[in-house]
């Protein structure tokens, strides 16, 4: 395998695949749709209306303004979860293209993330009157949305690097990951905040903490939601929360930890399989 310095040298040289890869993708995703880049705004628009009144009006989560709580951590799940589940079966989807030339194959997967990343500020431009609506001026707090979405970008594509390419030489993965997912989903804190889990089940709580998305949904909620507070504040007829602020150095410094380490595993275990992709797919 070549030195790391010769293989971004040579992705380097490959932005320009690299970019038509990205408007590929975001072309093709919404192909003979009837309403296209508009679902990129809807879709987290009905979700949050569904998961609201299911969570806070059915269920009872004690959390302040549960809509803009449940969808400032669902951008950022539903970015790291198409991210991975498009790039999975990406090299094995491209096999015809990977047998006839030679290029950078972790442009692929890399090329699926940066498409989400902008199907990601869609979706926030879309919601971001809900968080002014509830939670007030965002605006000063945006800087760290910004710095979030990088660091987020790299953990998603060292993560997707991984799948895309542990799935061809076991298939069966493609079918694992939706179950897997679901799996993450219920254990990252979007649907519910971290006291609720202290509170009521402080057996997952390790679990939940441990997960590293859990450090992102943060990072993205103190920004545009702020932090939930448990019910029994004193003085609080209701649940309370703090308003939006700037992420915790420790938070930002977790993220970036996870972030470069994910994305070095990912790319160097990448590439390392990468030489039999040819053969293989």
């Amino acid at each position: 395998m070549a030195a790391p310095t010769a293989k971004l040298g040579e992705l380097w040289t490959s932005r320009q695949l690299l970019d038509n890869l990205v408007r590929k993708e975001l072309k093709v995703r919404y192909k003979h749709s009837a309403l296209g880049f508009a679902w990129s705004l809807l879709t987290p628009i009905m979700m949050t209306a569904i998961f609201t009144v299911i969570f806070a009006q059915v269920l009872r989560i004690p959390v302040e303004d549960f809509a803009s709580f449940f969808l400032a951590g669902y951008l950022v799940w539903t970015f790291f979860a198409n991210s991975v589940n498009a790039s999975v079966g990406a090299i094995v989807g491209n096999g015809p293209l990977i047998k006839k030339v030679y290029f950078p194959r972790e442009v692929i997967p890399l090329s699926i993330v940066l498409s989400q990343a902008v199907h990601f500020l869609l979706a926030l431009l879309a919601t971001a009157p809900l968080f002014f609506f509830q939670r007030g001026n965002v605006a000063p707090y945006l800087p760290a949305v910004l710095l979030g979405l990088v660091l987020l970008v790299l953990f998603a594509a060292g993560v997707s690097m991984i799948f895309a390419a542990a799935n061809v030489g076991f298939r069966d993965l493609q079918e694992l990951t939706q179950v897997i997912f679901l799996a993450w989903f219920y254990s990252t804190p979007i649907i519910y905040p971290l006291f609720f889990v202290a509170d009521n089940a402080p057996a997952f709580l390790a679990v939940v903490r441990l997960n590293p998305v859990t450090w992102f949904v943060e990072f993205f909620q103190t920004p545009l939601y702020g932090v939930a507070l448990t019910a029994a504040v004193p003085g609080a007829e209701g649940p309370a929360s703090l308003p939006p602020g700037w992420p915790s150095p420790m938070t930002v410094l977790g993220c970036a930890v996870i972030a470069v380490v994910t994305f070095s595993v990912g790319y160097w275990l990448f590439n390392r399989l990468a030489v039999t992709f040819a053969k293989e797919v």
